[in-house]
C-alpha cells in the first residue's frame, strides 16, 4: 500500500474522532426557571390637558397585574385594569369614547358612560373642505 493511501486511510478512520463537538458541561445543581419580580409605571402629560398613566406589578407566581389609561382636554378617557394568570387575561375598561358600549366580550367588561358634550358637538361638525389655492 502506498504512503499516500495509508495517510488517506488513516486519515478517514480518525476524522470523525477529530470533529465531534465539544461536549455540553451543565451545571451540578438543578436548573430552576425564576419568574421575576418586578414593578414599574409612569404618568405624563403634554400640559395642554392630555394625561396618560400605566403602572404594571408581577408577583413571582406568574401573575402580572396592571393598569393603564388616558384622558384628553375634552374629558375623553380610558382607563383598563387587567390581571393575567393562571387563569387567563382578564381586563375591566371604563371608557366614555364616542362608538362604545358597556358589555362583556370574552374575559373583559366594558364599563362605558356617555362622551363629553365637546366630543359629541365635534362629531357634528360639517366637514371643512379645504382648497388648494
Amino acid at each position: 500500500m502506498s504512503l499516500l493511501a495509508t495517510t488517506l486511510l488513516i486519515l478517514s478512520i480518525t476524522t470523525p474522532i477529530f470533529c465531534r463537538p465539544a461536549p455540553v458541561v451543565l451545571p451540578a445543581g438543578p436548573i430552576l426557571n425564576q419568574i421575576p419580580n418586578y414593578e414599574f409605571g409612569y404618568e405624563f402629560g403634554d400640559g395642554l390637558g392630555t394625561a396618560q398613566h400605566r403602572a404594571e406589578v408581577a408577583d413571582g407566581t406568574g401573575a402580572v397585574r396592571g393598569r393603564y389609561g388616558f384622558r384628553d382636554l375634552q374629558g375623553l378617557y380610558r382607563n383598563v385594569e387587567y390581571i393575567a394568570d393562571q387563569n387567563g387575561y382578564r381586563a375591566v375598561i371604563r371608557s366614555n369614547e364616542p362608538g362604545t358600549a358597556s358589555q362583556s366580550a370574552g374575559d373583559a367588561v366594558f364599563l362605558v358612560r356617555p362622551p363629553p358634550p365637546a366630543v359629541v358637538a365635534q362629531g357634528l361638525r360639517r366637514p371643512v373642505l379645504l382648497v388648494a389655492q
